[in-house]
């Protein structure tokens, strides 16, 4: 199924400097800011005669400082700042006055070095605020007990805050207690990829993943926009494939912790130079989750399965009120797989960038990206009846119409992921030299079947 886009961003190209740009490019792949893609919940109706009685989330972590490994690599270019700055002063580059000011004006964020992927203020924000809608949308999920609500994160700091500020964000105001359950080390629910032997071997780091990569650096636009940021600066250390992509890392990274969604970084590129980039995360997402392997289309089913489970216990009387997971851009995309949403009938390639696909990580992999499902009680005909709506980003999607499937609709399309689970995920070893009737292995006992071999050579 293809998804058109509801949402549309006009995205103009202005002369000038970066500093008094009027249209300021908007979509930074998988670190773009929510309000930059999302819909609002409040903005659709609930279908006709109809309320609504159980409400299942699954939601991205919001705004977060980078990893490690990105934090090191905006340090070193931090450091070319007092270069950039010399360089404007002798002459050399093209930014304007205004963005030299810019750059004389910003400071390193020490901070980073000691909170690596933890949520930010706006990331906090950006989950509160969508809690915050659905309580304005839902008033009557406001009155239950505790055992109605259940919300569970994934065991890291920034998704575990961000189930923090749901709670913040849609209680707020009320007597409401919600309890958010632990998170867990092993989580195959909303983290299965984690515990797929198949995936983190043969798909997150993939040849075919890198090789697409080393691709996407070589071809002659990323080669343009390297060449023009080297020629806009006017410095003279040369910067490389890699250099390039580290000043997008900070440029859409210190943006997204501003209030007007601007840093001095970002004037190293064009509006173009920024649409060049943008694919880069496209072309590395749809390998590592997307359509890239069939692995990923099968670990968006768990997920996919406990929201039936949910569902149908709702409609038999026993269901909860709320049920909220917390977790990453990888699950997001691999539901969205599972649902066959945003599938190119090509696959991507990093030789050459596709401008009409369906597969962005701006509108799919942004910070605090959701899938909301809502089922609502109606009277049809005199009959107690069930529709179902589904939003992504808080706008409405192909797979249900605004006026809800019905609920032999929902179960249709849903049931089948009840077979869902990780079987698929054990690799299988052969002893070398078993004939075609020996037994399989699984990976676990690979390693210690090597070692063994390992010692009876050395013995």
């Amino acid at each position: 199924m293809h998804v058109k886009w509801l949402l549309f961003i006009v995205i103009g190209s202005c002369d000038g400097c970066y500093w008094n740009s009027q249209c300021p490019y908007q979509l930074y792949s998988s670190k773009t800011v929510y309000d930059s893609i999302r819909g609002d919940i409040r903005d659709h109706p609930t279908p006709q005669n109809c309320e609504a009685v159980s409400i299942w989330t699954l939601n991205r972590h919001g705004n977060r400082n980078p990893g490690n490994s990105v934090t090191a690599a905006m340090k070193v270019i931090a450091d070319l700042k007092d270069e950039i700055i010399a360089s404007y002063e002798a002459g050399r580059g093209e930014l304007c006055a205004q963005d030299i000011d810019e750059f004389k004006e910003w400071k390193w964020n020490e901070t980073l070095e000691v909170s690596q992927s933890f949520l930010t203020g706006q990331g906090y924000e950006e989950i509160y605020d969508i809690a915050k809608r659905l309580r304005e949308k839902y008033p009557q999920l406001l009155q239950g007990s505790t055992e109605d609500y259940y919300i569970r994160p994934t065991n890291e700091q920034r998704t575990i805050t961000s189930a923090v500020a749901f709670v913040h964000g849609f209680s707020g105001g009320t007597n409401l207690s919600l309890v958010i359950d632990d998170a867990r080390l092993r989580d195959d629910v909303i983290r299965p990829y984690e515990n797929c032997d198949r995936y983190q071997q043969e798909v997150k780091t993939s040849q075919q993943l890198e090789d697409n990569l080393a691709a996407y650096y070589r071809t002659a636009e990323y080669i343009a926009v390297q060449n023009a940021v080297q020629r806009r600066l006017g410095i003279t250390t040369q910067l490389t494939a890699d250099d390039i992509y580290s000043f997008y890392e900070i440029c859409r990274f210190y943006r997204s912790w501003t209030p007007d969604l601007r840093s001095p970084w970002c004037a190293a590129f064009s509006d173009e130079d920024l649409v060049v980039l943008e694919y880069r995360d496209d072309v590395r997402h749809y390998h590592r989750n997307g359509y890239g392997s069939d692995v990923n289309v099968q670990l968006g089913g768990l997920p996919l399965k406990d929201l039936y489970e949910v569902m149908e216990a709702a409609v038999q009387g026993s269901g909860r009120k709320i049920t909220s997971y917390y977790t990453h851009d990888t699950m997001l995309e691999m539901v969205y797989c599972a649902l066959d949403l945003y599938k190119d009938q090509q696959q991507l390639q990093g030789s050459i960038r596709n401008t009409n696909r369906l597969w962005r990580t701006s509108y799919i992999g942004a910070f605090s990206v959701n899938f909301i499902a809502v089922l609502n009680s109606c009277q049809e005909a005199g009959n107690q009846t069930y529709r179902v709506q589904i939003f992504n980003n808080e706008d409405i999607t192909e797979i249900c119409p605004l006026e809800g499937c019905t609920w032999d609709r929902f179960q249709e399309k849903f049931q089948p992921f009840t077979n869902a689970n990780l079987d698929f995920c054990i690799m299988d070893y052969r002893v070398p030299g078993a004939d075609n009737g020996a037994s399989t292995i699984s990976v676990a006992a690979t390693l210690l079947v090597q070692s063994l071999l390992g010692l009876l050579l050395q013995s």
